[in-house]
């Protein structure tokens, strides 16, 4: 795929734009081919960028304080598919996190303060932002909550009925790190499981 073709995918995802203001943001997005495992973001990288994942799927890991990856997100097409990655919290402390190519993976990327100030112009596109936004905090509230109420064996469940493709296409040791269980104990829940 190339940049244009991209391009024109993301468009197809947004509201109709102003000639004008889609051709500058064409010219502004980054393209980028992952090939599997490669690092679209990496520990410690600093925000202020937008990513429109085009095709493909991608793994969003924060490191422990002991050295090691925790999943916590997964992205594909569909699903969490704008994200921007925060290199910094609230408190201005670092987190430390990647985002890596869980397969072959088409990414758009914009300056997050260029598309920030078109927004306050372009009613239809603020809507828009305004809703997907809503929608991946809902999901995201969601996916927590039901982690923090529900047994391992529930959750595996919730997860299997209500987010099927995961198991599809993300390898069982990252589902297992963002349930917050053993590879192990995920291969058992799933012997014992009936979906």
């Amino acid at each position: 795929m190339e940049k244009a073709q991209g391009f024109q995918k993301l468009l197809e995802k947004f509201p109709p734009l102003e000639e004008g203001f889609a051709t500058q943001l064409e010219a502004r997005c980054d393209f980028t081919l992952l090939d599997k495992h490669a690092a679209l973001t990496h520990h410690s990288a600093k925000g202020g960028r937008i990513y429109f994942l085009i095709q493909g799927s991608l793994i969003r890991n924060i490191v422990t304080s002991k050295g090691r990856l925790k999943t916590v997100m997964f992205h594909t097409e569909s699903f969490m598919d704008f994200f921007k990655d925060c290199g910094f919290g609230l408190a201005h402390a670092e987190i430390r996190s990647e985002i890596v190519a869980n397969e072959k993976s088409v990414v758009l990327s914009v300056d997050f303060d260029f598309l920030n100030n078109y927004l306050k112009t372009d009613l239809k596109l603020l809507e828009f932002y305004n809703q997907k936004t809503e929608k991946t905090l809902n999901e995201l509230d969601l996916l927590r909550n039901f982690q923090l109420g529900l047994t391992s064996k529930e959750y595996l469940c919730y997860l299997q009925s209500n987010y099927g493709f995961l198991f599809l296409r993300f390898p069982a040791q990252h589902i297992a790190s963002f349930m917050g269980i053993t590879n192990v104990w995920l291969s058992k829940l799933m012997s014992q499981a009936s979906f």
